[in-house]
């Protein structure tokens, strides 16, 4: 799911729940709510995963299959991201809490 959903999502909401009087938003720039909701959302979602973090876990957990190792100068080839890239998007897979 893009950042670009999840905030769209959230300024709908957001509104909505101001038009029906159930939250009172005091702070006049829209996106500094948003971007509020969106960080606390990043913690605890793994669905943030951008499309070619997405490809490197598919490709990193398929790897096993290609016969041989993947050595620090191949991985990004073959991968599709960089190994930094690779371990961010994994964190984002972490649950924080159970």
């Amino acid at each position: 799911m893009s950042e670009s959903v999840v905030k769209d999502a959230l300024i709908k909401t957001i509104k909505e729940l101001e038009e029906s009087g159930d939250i009172v938003v005091v702070n006049p720039i829209e996106s500094a709510v948003v971007n509020k909701f969106f960080e606390a959302i990043q913690e605890v979602s793994p669905n943030m995963l951008s499309p070619s973090e997405l490809a490197g876990i598919i490709n990193a957990l398929n790897a096993h299959q290609l016969g041989f190792g993947l050595d620090a100068r191949d991985f990004q080839t073959i991968i599709g991201i960089t190994q930094k890239e690779l371990q961010s998007a994994v964190k984002k897979l972490k649950v924080a809490k159970w």
